[in-house]
């Protein structure tokens, strides 16, 4: 791989010394476009260049941002969202449903029955960070237009916020959810 970007500048080196611009396109807007082109060009050759020579100096740290890149990227495309809950959601509740009433946890029970009510009254709302991804209730519905859901001084503090968020998504699993349905079949 070294050795592609070793070869690269000379390449593009040889390909601009080729290309000639008309003269009935001096001054035009044309002429400021392909300048722009140009010097975006030789930007990101010299920005090449420079990641070339600071891989050769210290690979072990290349290696550590690479990874750490690549860790990023893959918890980014595996972040559950929305519709991945709601699936979860009714996996789990079909579980739960086959088991008879008798050996139903019911911490599990309630934790279903929770999350239902907040999806039928519009309570519940989904946010992702970018690796990680919450779950959490508001004490009023998105569409509500009462005096409470605008006035300043009756909205929940930020202090709150920990206690509003009903699940974590994390790795492609919500946890929350995962903890509590895990021994749906227990009565304790």
């Amino acid at each position: 791989m070294l050795r592609v970007l070793k070869k690269t500048p000379n390449f593009v080196i040889n390909v601009q010394s080729k290309i000639k611009l008309p003269e009935k396109f001096k001054g035009t807007i044309i002429e400021r476009w392909a300048s722009y082109w140009k010097n975006l060009f030789i930007d990101y050759r010299q920005m090449l260049q420079d990641l070339r020579t600071d891989i050769q100096e210290d690979p072990r740290k290349a290696l550590i941002w690479t990874t750490g890149i690549v860790t990023l990227f893959a918890l980014s495309k595996n972040n559950p969202n929305e519709i991945d809950f709601r699936d979860n959601m009714k996996r789990v509740t079909n579980d739960v449903i086959l088991v008879s009433e008798e050996c139903r946890n019911p911490e599990s029970i309630e934790y279903l029955r929770f999350i239902q009510r907040c999806y039928n009254e519009g309570v519940i709302h989904y946010r992702t960070l970018g690796i990680v991804s919450v779950m959490y209730v508001s004490e009023l519905n998105d569409s509500c237009d009462l005096y409470k859901a605008h006035c300043s001084y009756l909205k929940p503090s930020y202090l709150s916020i920990l206690s509003r968020i009903v699940d974590i998504g994390f790795m492609g699993k919500w946890w929350n959810t995962y903890i509590k349905t895990t021994n749906y079949d227990v009565n304790m």
